[in-house]
Order: C-alpha cells, then sequence, then structure tokens
C-alpha cells in the first residue's frame, strides 16, 4: 500500500510529460514564418525547420514522411537555402544545368533590382530521382539559392508546398 501512492504519482507524471511531447512534436511540423537578418520565408505545414544545423546551410527543412530509394529511406520532401558567394545566377544556372538530367522549367526576372531565376530541375541523386524546385536571387556578390527537393514519385504531394514556400521567401 506505501507504494501505490508514489507509484500512481509516478504513472500521472509519466501520462502528463508524454501529452506534453506529443504536443510540442506536433507543434513543430505547423506552418511558421521564419525570419532572421538575411531572408524571410514561410514554412508549410508538414515541415520540421532544423534548429541549430550544422550543415551549412542558411536554413533548412524537411518532411515528416520517408520514402524509398532503394532500400534506405529518405525524406520525401525537403527545403533548404544557400548563400552561394562570388557567382552569379547565370554561373549558377549552368552548374545546374550540368549535374541535371533534365530542366523543365527556366525564367528570370527582376528581384529587387537585382537577376533572380525559377528552375524545375529532375536530379537523379544516389539511384533516387528527385524533382527540385529552385528559387536563385542575386544580393551583391552572392546569390541566394532556396531549393525545394521532393521524391519524383511524391512530387504532386509537395509541389504546391515547395512552390509557396519558395514564392514567400523575401532577401534582404
Amino acid at each position: 500500500m506505501e507504494l501505490l501512492i508514489p507509484g500512481l504519482i509516478l504513472v500521472a507524471l509519466m501520462v502528463w510529460a508524454s501529452t506534453r511531447i506529443k504536443k510540442n512534436a506536433a507543434a513543430a511540423f505547423e506552418p511558421e514564418t521564419v525570419e532572421n537578418e538575411h531572408f524571410v520565408i514561410h514554412k508549410p505545414e508538414g515541415f520540421l525547420h532544423v534548429l541549430n544545423d550544422d550543415s551549412g546551410l542558411a536554413f533548412r527543412s524537411y518532411s515528416k514522411e520517408f520514402g524509398k530509394v532503394g532500400d534506405r529511406d529518405v525524406r520525401r520532401a525537403t527545403i533548404e537555402i544557400e548563400r552561394n558567394v562570388g557567382t552569379t545566377v547565370d554561373e549558377m544556372k549552368k552548374r545546374i544545368e550540368a549535374q541535371a538530367e533534365s530542366i523543365s522549367s527556366f525564367e528570370t526576372y527582376l528581384d529587387g533590382g537585382e537577376k533572380a531565376a525559377w528552375l524545375i530541375t529532375t536530379d537523379v541523386v544516389d539511384g533516387g530521382e528527385f524533382e527540385i524546385f529552385r528559387k536563385l536571387v542575386t544580393r551583391g556578390t552572392a546569390v541566394w539559392e532556396t531549393r525545394g527537393t521532393a521524391l519524383s514519385d511524391h512530387r504532386n504531394e509537395f509541389a504546391e508546398k515547395i512552390e509557396a514556400a519558395l514564392e514567400s521567401v523575401r532577401v534582404k
């Protein structure tokens, strides 16, 4: 009997902690606006913004769901922002063309008076086929590349979310 009360208290605390953890984990995949001194992006629902990231990217997020490439699991979709210093939109386009299997869309325009571009490519990476949506924006001597990548099998599931996220990016 003397162990019953502490045991019940322990079980109640574990249930409370578990519920709280599940609620916080679900909230991490809600849509949110991420802003820093360089850019603003509206992260779509179903993507997790990776904090304290050591990848070297300015921004990185990925989908909750996994897909298969061969026998390994990979995220069905990712959204990343990378700063490329000392290059131009045209040089980046040539580099992207050289590595892509195909380019299904390319257009250039002005963003804040500087050259920008929008590309959609199909790339094969480690045996998996990916649709990659790219928005390139020049700011000074850097080109900011926002990339939305989706496994080709799941393109229709993520294309609208990725395109909306890329459209929302504002480089300062």
